[in-house]
């Protein structure tokens, strides 16, 4: 748990998203972010708003999708 908290604050220090954010308010920003799965189903990823899109492609990381 602890490198992965470590290397999120390094990627927000990196890319400066602490002049917006702390990395509590990162991470309530991205905790909401629904995912259901049922049994013989796909998953599925409820809707991910402009700023949490904005949040993944400023770290780098693919914006989550239903698969």
């Amino acid at each position: 748990m602890y490198q992965l908290i470590s290397h999120l604050d390094h990627k927000m220090k990196e890319s400066k998203l602490y002049d917006k954010y702390t990395m509590s308010q990162l991470l309530d920003k991205l905790d909401v972010i629904e995912c259901f799965e049922d049994p013989g189903h796909s998953l599925r990823v409820g809707e991910i708003l402009a700023k949490q899109q904005e949040i993944y492609e400023t770290l780098n990381v693919p914006v989550p999708a239903s698969s």
